[in-house]
Parts: C-alpha cells; structure tokens; sequence
C-alpha cells in the first residue's frame, strides 16, 4: 500500500470511530431507539464519515465538526419521530434517518473539485460568507414545522409516507447545499483546532491553579476533621445526624465549600467550624480571581512573544533591563 493511502487510513480510522463512539452514546441515551435501529444509523454514520474523510482531507478537527453536525441532527430527529412520527416503523426511520446523510455524500461528490478548491484555502473560510453558510437550514426548518401538522386519525401508513417526503425534502435541500454544509464543517474543524491550540497554551498555569487549589482543599479537609476528632461533641450534620465527619466527607465538603456550591448534605453547625467554612469561601473566591488573572495573563504573555518571534524570527532577544541610574543621554 504507497505511503500516502496508509496515511489516510491513518487518519480515517480514528475519526471514524470517534464519531460512531460518540454517536453510540447519545444513541444509549434514548430508550425509544430500537438496537437494530442504532446499529443501521452507527454504520451509515461510518460509511459517510469514511469516505467524506477519504475524498476530502481539511483539518484534524473536522472529525470533531462532523460528529457535533451528525449529532445535533440525530437529537432533532428523535425528537421530531417522538413527537410526530411514534408510529413508524423502525426500518421505515432508518431509511429515514440516511436518506440526508446520502445525500449530503452524493452532493459532496458532485462538487467534489470546489470543495477541494475550498480545503486548499489558507485560514477561515467563512469571514464574510457566514449567513450564506446557514441559508438551507430555513427551508429545512419549515419543513420540520409542517411536520406538526399531521391530521389526527391518520393510518400508520399516511403518517410514513408524510415521514418519507418529509424526509425526502430534506435531503434533496441537502443535496444542493452540500457546498456550504461542507465549508461550514471544515471552517468550524478550524475553529476547533484554534480552539484546542488556545487550551494548550494554558496547560501549565492551570496545572500551577489547580495544584493550589488542591492545596487548598487538603488543608482546610485536615482542619475539619481534627477540629472535629479533638474536640468534644459534633461540629457537623451528616446526612441528619451529628456526628464526627472522616476525612472522605471532609474532602468532599473541602471541595464543595471552595468551590461555594453547599449542596447541604454536610452542615456546619458550631461557630468555630462556620468561621473556617468563612475563610475557606473567602480564600476560594480569591483564588478564582487571581488563579484565573495570572492564568490569561501568562496566556497573553506568550501569544505575544509568538507573535514578536514569528514577525522578527531574526531578531536579537531583548532584556527589558531598566538602564543603570547614572546612565543619561548623550553620556
């Protein structure tokens, strides 16, 4: 196999299964899809993800924008079958259910060569094109509205065929506007990954946040529970009942006390306690002010130095080093 076709197998098996995992999920979620159903929906999902991913290569996020798309699309479909189409059945939803994705791939492949074009293009693509990105949605909207008006009293039969052209609308929409479908997919791929290199940036500084918050937490757990093992009587209700708190239940109230939630299942019911609980809100709430300042701030700090770096990659150093006091003009 040449090097680049074991490439992109490389790189269409990974999203592939993303996408039906993630897909897989949602479907557990829902009690009213039969199995056999969520098995016809996971494999056509498979399919058109693998060969849309074959014909055109973008980002590496796209996988993640194809499987958002496939799945909002899923949720509104089963929400519109439990309202108005119960009474079909499953097969009759399966086929349903591909006939867009079948035909988003069939337009795809019609203009194959502009969405190529497309894919080759620097940076976003949707600068000044993104209302035209959502246009097919309306009429794909109104189709869905007039889904409601299915008359009462109508055969099983009427209200699959009502389904199928509903669903047909859809996709020849679909077919026609696969363009746009597919610019929007690989601009937001984009979004994703500038998205994700941003997160990286602050890997660090969160990581120095989060170890004090733990700090934090641990210490004022500790005070908990030996405030309450070396004094007499109960400094907190657990679940109903006085009496001495582990060090388990110390942690979690630690940690739902900085973090200022109280679901009140642990109360602190002596003074002593209270103004511990006080301090440790107190020091929560600054931290978040601070932890989150410094963590945008060293964020900031190196996206400038990128930028200084990349626009000056020759450029000396410098060392903002203030000059000596006897230092003056023209000396």
């Amino acid at each position: 196999m040449p090097h680049t076709a074991r490439r992109r197998v490389h790189h269409t098996l990974p999203a592939m299964l993303f996408t039906v995992s993630l897909l897989g999920l949602e479907a557990l979620s829902i009690e009213a899809v039969a199995g056999w159903l969520v098995l016809s929906v996971l494999g056509s999902v498979a399919v058109v993800v693998a060969a849309f991913h074959r014909l055109f290569p973008g980002s590496r996020f796209f996988t993640v924008a194809l499987a958002n798309f496939i799945g909002i699309y899923a949720c509104i479909f089963i929400f519109f079958v439990e309202a108005n189409f119960a009474a079909v059945s499953a097969p009759v939803l399966s086929i349903g259910f591909m006939l867009p994705l079948a035909a988003f791939l069939a337009g795809a492949l019609r203009v194959r060569a502009d969405i190529r074009a497309v894919v080759l293009e620097e940076g976003r693509r949707l600068d000044n094109k993104f209302g035209r990105a959502f246009v097919w949605l309306v009429p794909v909207g109104m189709i869905g509205l007039a889904t409601f008006l299915v008359p009462q009293g109508w055969t099983a039969k009427g209200i699959s065929d009502w389904f199928l052209a509903s669903m047909a609308g859809i996709s020849l929409i679909v077919l026609f506007a696969s363009k746009d479908v597919a610019v929007l997919l690989l601009d937001t791929g984009l979004l994703f990954e500038e998205f994700f290199e941003q997160v990286a940036r602050l890997v660090e500084p969160a990581f120095a946040f989060f170890t004090f918050y733990s700090l934090l937490v641990i210490v004022f757990a500790s005070l908990y529970t030996v405030l309450d093992r070396f004094s007499a009587g109960s400094h907190f209700i657990v679940h109903g009942q006085g009496r001495d708190i582990s060090f388990g239940e110390a942690l979690y109230f630690s940690v739902i006390t900085l973090s200022t939630v109280g679901y009140g299942d642990i109360m602190p019911v002596t003074d002593v306690v209270r103004l511990l609980v006080a301090g440790e809100v107190v020091a929560g709430v600054l931290l978040l002010l601070f932890g989150f300042n410094a963590i945008f701030s060293f964020s900031s700090e190196r996206q400038r130095h990128r930028a200084d770096h990349h626009a000056h990659p020759h450029a000396p150093v410098a060392h903002d080093r203030p000059p000596h006091p006897r230092q003056r003009p023209g000396h």
